[in-house]
């Protein structure tokens, strides 16, 4: 981290320090004998909505204290936080605690990292001047509490006397909730100013952390829309947030691949916070976090009862102080681990948020709540209120109000919440030392090497020490743990570990994240229905292969830690000027051809000899272009083999297509994970909206569409938005700086309309490929393009956000090229399901009894590529699934024709969340194969059904 400039100290004028009005010191507690800043605080008693019998402001936020060096954000950005109306941007929201940091001994301020577009993340630091002077010493012990492998007892103990807790609060990573950059902003001038008794305790006993602005870039892009909003009296959604993700910002916590989780995790290791305490906004008044359960196996129990330590804390001071509406248990469930405060459950600290009542931007309204949010429950005692004004400010006050009552919960148990923090490490350690699993050992020769050592890293990233075998020796393996399953599988296997594999080794401190992306989740059926995915065994959805080591000698195994991260080189042998490269189903084999400059790509359709080696279908043939080729095959980590000539086998050139990635103005969320798997890949792409197809010719320069998945019924597909009111646009103007940056229009209301449909079934039929996935799928299913695909619908099909089997059904088809297995897993989410042949289908045409049996009849026909498992009971590999015979046997993946072209409908989401390498290959084969998928019907004469 490098420390920001410090500003010369700030001295008020006097003409400045007249203009202040300061009030006679309130003598209190909280208020001491300090001077009040009255005008300030005068604000903050009019923007207070008040009502007879409610209050929604406590004693701990009701005034400001007066300063003579230390500016206000009144002085600094001109208006109070919680002003009806006004809202600041990211460079603002620093700029003021840039000027804090200048005017106070009490902080110290770093840049901890930039976002996609360059906006600035900030993390500011508040103690007595004293503790700031010494904040590295501070820092260095909590380093050392954090792996008590290196403590003796002596050290412990002396070390946790030492010790100060480290608070660190986040905001507005989920863009739309506006308050609490706001209300960071006072807090940071409380916190620095501020003589009370309460606050001089947090000071003295505790470092806080702030960090105002999670995601940077959505951020500014909400406060344009607030702002366009007001000026043109229109309701503009918050179409983009950061460059790539929405809302699933907050669900990178698993595999970190976004910026500002990487950001995050990193600031999170250099300062070992005690608590990470992320502010959001949504239901009513305030939820201070806990969940309904069921929680994730690895939580430790000791970070269960201080969620609710903490919460009750607040919900009793708080409720003490007379607001109502201050709760928790019913929102969350605390099973999925893909959350950005992760980053602390699983690190041996305690991770929490809070939910506050939404201000809707910066603005005022009249409460008007159904009884699910006003009654009258065990968890909430106290319930929200109808018929009171709600505004931003009301919001500032309760979640400053909540955060002082947790800071000074926190500074007052200090020793307690530093000797848990102690002890949770000390239990995961331990935990790998008296039960299985022991170890996981990961193959490094495995098939698809390069993503088993991209998975290792993963593991690296969330804090586990990863070693390698320096000899080859046996142990015993079972299947993976299952989380809330049975008991730990009694099946044993001898696996025999070679030097060089992987060893995740389960006695060290931060290894919970690695037990539960190596486990098999089972969600139950009288389970509270899910806050999100249930299930997510990366390993499994990577297509690496890891093994659960149940015998504790492989802790004395000799092993050496990695230093840095794990690779694993390519293998180029043999000589000769064509290369063989053999595709093993991952996306790096499957996006060669994008790797390899100007050299021809052929790719076998059928599998080879060559000298002394088998080569299966699918495999690269390049010539031409060796340099490009060769260093394409080593930046992806392939293995290939140079040959004298080309091999005497059935092949085809690959014509590298040209691709327009299709987003809707409905959402871009899930496309944004496309984006990123591509930009990642290496696979050039053009970005275009639906709206473009209404142009007749716009296809006309693309090869292939991928359209992902996109929320809604056929009809808002099609037409988009309501076209009710006046145009909403999504452009740069000086009103909105900060739009219009990814992609813009003058009104996102449209969709494609008929003429759209009408411009991607000549695309089609003129021999272009449409790549479809999840709830986008139905469209061309719904518009006829091959009759003979038909959505099936489910009353009791429950299969929420899992990893199911599928299997291949057409295995001469380009799309499962270097997929070789019986079945593997895939991600499904509920719908939809899909099927193919037979019936008829949408618009006639159906494929029963006297159905032409001509060779252009079976071009036409669709094909099940890919199917989920016909056995109910071998479906489900991790998470939730209810009714599985709803879903056995059904397509994830169909081949349907449409003219000369084809659309690929996936039912299953291939590229999900980057989650989901293991099935990047199938959406990447289907691509780069675009003119070649109708190959394998004309070699075989026929079509397989489902």
């Amino acid at each position: 981290m490098t420390q920001s400039n410090p500003l010369a100290p700030r001295i008020l004028s006097a003409a400045l320090l007249a203009a202040i009005a300061v009030a006679p010191a309130t003598v209190s507690a909280q208020r001491g004998s300090q001077a009040i800043d009255s005008a300030y605080t005068a604000q903050i008693t009019e923007l207070t909505p008040t009502h007879e019998r409610w209050k929604f402001i406590t004693e701990l936020v009701d005034y400001l204290p007066a300063s003579t060096t230390v500016p206000t954000p009144l002085e600094v950005i001109g208006y109070v936080p919680g002003t009806e109306g006004k809202l600041s941007r990211v460079a603002d929201v620093n700029r003021y605690l840039r000027a804090v940091d200048a005017a106070s001994p009490r902080t110290r301020m770093w840049t901890i990292g930039t976002s996609d577009e360059g906006r600035e993340m900030t993390l500011i630091a508040f103690a007595d001047e004293e503790t700031i002077q010494q904040l590295p010493r501070y820092q260095a012990i909590m380093d050392s509490l954090s792996d008590p492998r290196r403590l003796t007892p002596e050290t412990r103990d002396r070390l946790l006397r030492t010790a100060k807790p480290i608070y660190w609060l986040t905001g507005a990573i989920h863009s739309g909730e506006t308050g609490s950059p706001e209300m960071l902003m006072e807090l940071a001038y409380r916190l620095a100013v501020d003589e009370g008794e309460h606050i001089r305790a947090i000071r003295e006993n505790a470092i806080v952390l702030i960090t105002p602005v999670i995601e940077t870039d959505g951020r500014d892009r909400y406060v344009d829309t607030y702002y366009q909003n007001k000026e043109l009296n229109v309701n503009t959604p918050l179409v983009y947030w950061g460059k790539y993700t929405a809302h699933d910002n907050n669900r990178d916590g698993m595999v970190v691949s976004q910026r500002l989780t990487k950001t995050v995790n990193e600031t999170f290791e250099d300062w070992n916070p005690v608590v990470f305490h992320d502010l959001h906004e949504s239901v009513p008044f305030l939820y201070a976090s806990t969940g309904t359960g069921p929680y994730n196996d690895q939580f430790d129990a000791i970070l269960v009862s201080e969620w609710h330590q903490l919460a009750y804390q607040e919900i009793t001071e708080l409720t003490r102080r007379g607001l109502p509406g201050v709760w928790t248990h019913r929102f969350y469930d605390g099973w999925t681990p893909n959350y950005m405060f992760s980053v602390a459950n699983f690190r041996n600290s305690i991770g929490r948020f809070y939910e506050t009542y939404t201000s809707r931007g910066a603005d005022c309204h009249t409460v008007q709540l159904g009884e699910n949010n006003t009654s009258r429950e065990w968890f909430r005692a106290n319930p929200p209120v109808n018929g009171v004004r709600w505004c931003i400010r009301s919001n500032i006050n309760y979640q400053q109000s909540g955060v002082l009552v947790a800071l000074r919960h926190v500074a007052d148990n200090a020793k307690t919440f530093l000797s848990n923090f102690v002890t949770k490490a000390e239990n995961t350690i331990a935990l790998g030392q008296r039960e299985a699993p022991y170890a996981f050992v990961i193959p490094a020769s495995q098939a698809r090497a390069a993503e088993a050592a991209d998975f290792v890293n993963l593991l690296q990233s969330h804090g586990s020490e990863i070693h390698t075998a320096t000899s080859d020796f046996t142990t015993t393996a079972r299947p993976p743990m299952v989380e809330r399953g049975a008991q730990y599988p009694d099946r044993a296997d001898t696996v025999r570990v070679r030097r060089g594999d992987w060893i995740v080794r389960m006695d060290q401190p931060y290894t919970r994240m690695a037990r539960t992306l190596l486990a098999h989740q089972r969600y139950r059926e009288d389970d509270p229905n899910p806050y999100d995915d249930t299930g997510w065994s990366i390993a499994d959805l990577r297509h690496v292969q890891a093994y659960t080591i149940a015998d504790s000698s492989i802790l004395a195994r000799p092993m050496q830690m990695v230093d840095g991260d794990a690779t694993v080189a390519a293998n180029i042998t043999g000589r000769g000027d064509v290369l063989l490269v053999p595709h093993v189903g991952d996306w790096r084999s499957a996006a060669l051809p994008f790797h390899t400059g100007n050299a021809q790509v052929r790719s076998a359709s059928e599998s080879f000899r060559a000298g002394n080696r088998e080569y299966p279908a699918g495999t690269w043939i390049i010539s031409g272009d060796a340099a490009a080729a060769r260093a394409g095959i080593q930046s992806l980590g392939l293995t290939a083999v140079a040959v004298g000539s080309a091999p005497d086998v059935s092949s085809h050139t690959v014509q590298r297509p040209r691709i327009a990635l299709m987003h809707s103005w409905i959402e871009t969320q899930n496309e944004g994970w496309v984006r990123f798997a591509f930009d990642e890949m290496k696979i050039p792409y053009t970005y275009i909206s639906d709206q473009d197809l209404r142009n007749p010719n716009a296809l006309d320069q693309f090869d292939v569409v991928f359209f992902e998945h996109v929320r809604g019924n056929v009809t808002t597909l099609l037409n988009g938005r309501p076209m009710t009111g006046p145009a909403i646009p999504w452009k740069t103007s000086p009103l909105t700086p900060n739009l219009g940056k990814l992609d813009s229009t003058d009104d996102i209301r449209p969709g494609m309309g008929l003429e759209g449909a009408q411009t991607l079934r000549r695309f089609l039929e003129r021999g272009g490929l449409l790549i479809a996935t999840g709830n986008s799928a139905v469209l061309p299913v719904h518009l006829g393009f091959n009759p003979g695909v038909q959505q099936a619908e489910s009353d009791n099909l429950v299969a929420s956000g899992a990893i199911f089997r599928a299997q291949p059904v057409e295995r001469t088809s380009p799309i499962l090229y270097g997929y070789d297995q019986a079945s593997f897993p895939v991600y499904f989410n509920q719908a939809p399901l899909l099927r193919a042949g037979g019936g008829g289908g949408f618009g006639g045409g159906g494929f029963g009894g006297g159905a032409d049996t001509s060779a252009a009849a079976r071009r036409a026909r669709p094909q099940v590529v890919l199917r989920f498992h016909q056995n109910t009971d071998s479906l489900l590999v991790s998470g939730r699934l209810q009714h599985g015979e709803d879903l056995a046997g059904m397509a994830a993946v169909i081949d349907a024709p449409v003219g000369e072209g084809h659309a690929i409908l996936f039912a299953i989401r291939p590229i999900w969340r980057h989650e989901t390498q293991g099935s990047f290959a199938l959406a990447v084969n289907a691509i780069t194969h675009w003119n070649n998928l109708g190959a394998s019907r004309v070699r075989n004469g026929r079509t397989a059904q489902d």
